[in-house]
C-alpha cells in the first residue's frame, strides 16, 4: 500500500494525477532551494543535461552546451553557505517610530516601488537645476529643448543613475502587464506570453547593459533559455506560432541578477549621494604644471602688470575715477 495514498487500493484516486517517480518530493517538482524568502525551483535544468538531439538546429545545440557550461561551472565554484546570525529588516525597522506594518496586494506594491523610484530620480534632476530634461513615467530620460554644449556636459549623469533608471523600467514593464491582467484587457495566457517575451528580451526593451556590461551574461543566458524551450514546446502539433507562457526560467535568471546587483547599487548610489551633498573632495595633490598651465600664467601676470602700469601713470583724479 502507498503511504501517499492510505484509501483502500493504496493507489491515486480517479481523475487524479499519478504518484512523482521515487526520488522526487511528493510534488512531483525537482528538488527546491529556498533562499532569500523565495522557493526556487528550476523547471528546466533536467533538459540541457540530456544529450541534445543532433537534427536540432545549430544555434540550439550551442544553447544546450552553453547552458550545460554555465550550470557545471556553478557547481564547481559554488561553496556551502557561512552560518551567520540573521538580523531580520523588517523587526528592526518595526522597531523604530517611522515605519509601521501594512498589508498591500503586491501589484500596488509595484507601483509604489515605480512611484517612489520616479520622484528619487526627479529629486536628483531637479537638485542639478537641469529643469530642460524630463523624466516620463516609462523612465525615458529626453530634453525637451535643443541643449548647448555647456548644458549637455552639466546633464550627463553616471552609470548609478541611469542603471537605477533601467532597472526601474524593467520593473515597470513587469507591473505594467499585469495591471493589463486585472484590468480584463489580456488573459491569462497573453499575459504569460508577455512575461516569458520580456523576460527574454531586456536587452531590446531597456538599455541595462549600456551601463553594466556584464549584464550581457543573462541576456545571452535568457536568449538560450528561449532556444531550449521553444525547440522542446514548438514540436508536434503544437507547431511554430506566437507566444510561449514558459516564464519561470527567465524570471530566475534576473530575480539573481538583482539579488546580486544590490551591494553595488548600494555602493554607486551611496558614492552619488554622498558627492550630491557634500561635494567632490578633491585631491590634495598639486596639479603638475604644464606648458599650457605655465604660459597662461604668464599671460595673467603680464596683463595685470601692464594695467597696473597705465593705473600709475594716470592723474589722481582719473585714477579714483576708474
Amino acid at each position: 500500500m502507498d503511504p501517499r495514498y492510505p484509501q483502500e487500493g493504496g493507489g491515486p484516486p480517479s481523475g487524479y494525477p499519478p504518484p512523482p517517480p521515487s526520488g522526487l518530493p511528493p510534488t512531483g517538482f525537482p528538488p527546491t532551494n529556498t533562499m532569500g524568502g523565495f522557493t526556487d525551483v528550476p523547471l528546466i535544468n533536467a533538459w540541457f543535461k540530456e544529450h541534445c538531439p543532433s537534427t536540432a538546429p545549430v544555434k540550439v545545440r550551442v544553447s544546450y552546451q552553453k547552458l550545460l557550461k554555465c550550470w557545471v561551472f556553478n557547481q564547481l565554484k559554488s561553496r556551502p553557505p557561512k552560518s551567520q546570525t540573521k538580523k531580520s529588516l523588517f523587526r528592526s525597522l518595526k522597531a523604530t517610530k517611522f515605519f509601521q506594518a501594512t498589508e498591500l496586494d503586491w501589484v500596488e506594491v509595484g507601483l509604489q516601488v515605480c512611484r517612489q523610484g520616479y520622484n528619487m530620480l526627479n529629486l536628483l534632476i531637479h537638485r542639478k537645476n537641469l529643469n530642460y530634461l524630463h523624466l516620463d513615467y516609462n523612465f525615458n530620460l529626453k530634453p525637451t529643448k535643443t541643449l548647448t554644449t555647456k548644458e549637455r556636459k552639466k546633464s550627463r549623469f553616471g552609470n548609478a543613475f541611469h542603471l537605477t533608471r533601467e532597472i526601474l523600467r524593467l520593473t515597470k514593464l513587469i507591473v505594467d502587464s499585469h495591471i493589463q491582467y486585472r484590468l480584463g484587457n489580456v488573459d491569462a495566457f497573453q499575459l504569460a506570453d508577455g512575461l516569458q517575451y520580456t523576460f527574454a528580451h531586456v536587452g531590446q526593451l531597456t538599455g541595462m547593459y549600456r551601463y553594466k556590461y556584464r549584464l550581457m551574461r543573462q541576456i545571452r543566458m535568457c536568449k538560450d533559455l528561449k532556444h531550449v524551450i521553444y525547440h522542446r514546446f514548438k514540436t508536434g502539433p503544437v507547431g511554430k506560432g506566437p507566444g510561449c507562457g514558459f516564464w519561470a526560467p527567465g524570471w530566475r535568471v534576473w530575480l539573481y541578477f538583482l539579488r546580486g546587483i544590490v551591494p553595488l547599487l548600494e555602493r554607486w548610489l551611496g558614492n552619488l549621494l554622498a558627492r550630491q551633498f557634500e561635494g567632490r573632495h578633491s585631491g590634495g595633490a598639486a596639479k603638475t604644471v604644464t606648458k599650457q598651465r605655465a604660459e597662461s600664467h604668464f599671460d595673467l601676470e603680464l596683463r595685470a602688470a601692464v594695467v597696473a602700469d597705465i593705473l600709475d601713470m594716470m592723474p589722481e583724479g582719473v585714477r579714483q575715477k576708474q
